[in-house]
C-alpha cells in the first residue's frame, strides 16, 4: 500500500524538523540543489558512510567547485582526491562524465532520466537524485534505506535481487515521488532510513510512519527486509615492491582490455584500469624464496636481494584477502631493466600519490618499517 497524504505530511514535517546539517545539503530544504553537488555527494555515498564522506566532499568541492573545472583535471589528481573512498572506477567515471557534460551539454546537466543514465557511472538511483533534488522533478529514487523502509511497511519478504522484485520496489518509490514535494519525500526517506529505520535496533517510537508500518504493528521489524546472503571468498596472495637501483618502484597498469593470454594471467581481478603494485594469488605457507610468478615482472638475474617483509589483511567486495609483501631490490637502474609492457616505473617519492588504493598503501607501509 502506498503512503497516503497524511503519512507523507507527517514525513515531511519530521524531516523539516530533524534534518541533519550536511555539507551538500542547503539550509533551505525546499531550495533547488546544484545538480553537480548532488551528483558528487551521491556518488561518494555509494558504499560509504555519511560521516566519512563529509570531509571528502568538502575537499573535493574546494578543488573542483564545478563540472567545468573538474573536466579539466587529470586522472591522477582526481584519484588523489578520491583516495580512501575505494571503488576507484567511480572516480574514473566521474571524470569521463564531466567531460561529456562539458563537451555535449555545454557544462549543464541533462534533465531527463534517459540522458543521465547514459552517462558513465550514473545509474537509476543517482539519476533520480539529480532530477529530484537538483531540478525538483517527480522522479523516484531507490537505495538500501528505502528498500528497508518499504519492506517493513509492507511486509515485503523479498529483496530487489531480480527484475520482478526490483520493479515492485521501484513502483512503490514512484508513488512516493508522484508529488510536487517529491524532493522532500525522497530525501526524508533516506534520512529516516539512516537515523530511525536502521537495520539494527530501529527507533520505531520516533518514526513519523510508525502508524502505517505493518512490521511495527506485528513487532517484526527485525525480520524485514530478509537478510542478504553474504558470500565471502578467501584470497591469499603476494604483493611485490620492486625497487630499481635509482630508487624507482615498478607499478602494474592493470588494463581491462588486455588481450595477451600471458598478460591476462597476471592482470589481477581487483583493480581494473588502475595503476597498482604487482601482485598475484599464492598459496599459504609457500616455500621461502622468490616466487616463480615474480619472474614475470623481473628477471631473476637482475635481482640484488629479495626478502619477505610482513603481511596485511584487506577486504575488496566479497574477497577477504591476506597478503604477503616482498621487497625486491634490483642491481640495475630502471632504464636498464627489462620489464613487461604493462608496467611502468614511478619515482619512489611519488609512489603513494600515484598509487592511491589503500591496498597499495598498506603494502608500502610495511616496506617503510624495514
Amino acid at each position: 500500500m502506498a503512503l497516503n497524504s497524511e503519512s507523507l505530511k507527517k514525513l515531511r514535517a519530521w524531516f523539516l524538523k530533524n534534518a541533519a546539517s550536511l555539507p551538500w545539503r542547503p539550509s533551505d530544504l525546499n531550495a533547488l540543489r546544484d545538480p553537480y553537488a548532488v551528483w558528487i555527494s551521491e556518488t561518494m555515498l555509494q558504499q560509504t558512510q555519511v560521516a566519512t564522506v563529509k570531509d571528502y566532499f568538502i575537499r573535493w568541492m574546494k578543488r573542483f567547485p564545478s563540472v567545468k573545472i573538474l573536466a579539466k583535471a587529470n586522472e591522477a589528481e582526481v584519484f588523489n582526491f578520491w583516495q580512501g573512498l575505494g571503488y576507484y572506477s567511480r572516480a574514473r567515471n566521474i571524470l569521463k562524465t564531466a567531460a561529456i557534460i562539458c563537451d555535449h551539454y555545454g557544462g549543464k546537466f541533462p534533465q531527463t532520466r534517459a540522458e543521465l543514465e547514459a552517462l558513465p557511472g550514473i545509474g537509476a538511483y543517482t539519476a533520480g537524485a539529480i532530477l529530484s533534488l537538483g531540478f525538483h522533478q517527480r522522479e523516484a529514487i531507490l537505495d538500501g534505506n528505502l528498500v528497508r523502509i518499504f519492506s517493513r511497511m509492507n511486509l515485503f519478504n523479498f529483496l530487489p535481487t531480480d527484475k520482478d522484485f526490483l520493479e515492485i520496489y521501484w513502483n512503490y518509490a514512484r508513488e512516493v515521488a508522484d508529488s510536487p514535494k517529491a524532493h522532500l519525500h525522497n530525501e526524508a526517506l533516506m534520512e529516516l532510513g539512516r537515523t530511525i529505520c536502521k537495520a539494527k535496533n530501529p527507533l520505531c517510537e520516533n518514526c513519523p510512519l510508525a502508524s502505517a508500518c505493518l512490521a511495527r504493528q506485528k513487532n517484526q521489524t527485525s525480520q524485514f527486509p530478509p537478510k542478504k546472503v553474504h558470500i565471502q571468498k578467501e584470497w591469499h596472495g603476494t604483493v611485490l615492491v620492486i625497487e630499481s637501483k635509482d630508487g624507482k618502484i615498478l607499478a602494474l597498469e592493470n588494463k581491462s582490455d588486455e588481450k595477451s593470454p600471458k598478460k591476462a594471467k597476471h592482470a589481477n581481478p581487483f583493480f581494473k584500469n588502475q595503476k597498482t603494485l604487482p601482485h598475484f594469488e599464492s598459496p599459504k605457507n609457500a616455500p621461502a624464496g622468490l616466487p616463480m610468478e615474480a619472474e614475470y615482472f623481473v628477471n631473476a638475474d637482475q635481482i640484488e636481494d629479495a626478502k619477505a617483509c610482513g603481511s596485511f589483511r584487506h577486504n575488496i567486495t566479497v574477497h577477504k584477502m591476506e597478503c604477503e609483501v616482498m621487497l625486491i631490490r634490483l642491481k640495475k637502474t630502471a632504464k636498464s631493466c627489462k620489464v613487461p609492457q604493462n608496467t611502468l616505473w614511478i619515482p619512489k617519492k611519488q609512489i603513494k600519490t600515484l598509487l592511491v588504493s589503500n591496498f597499495c598503501h598498506k603494502s608500502l607501509n610495511i616496506i617503510e618499517l624495514q
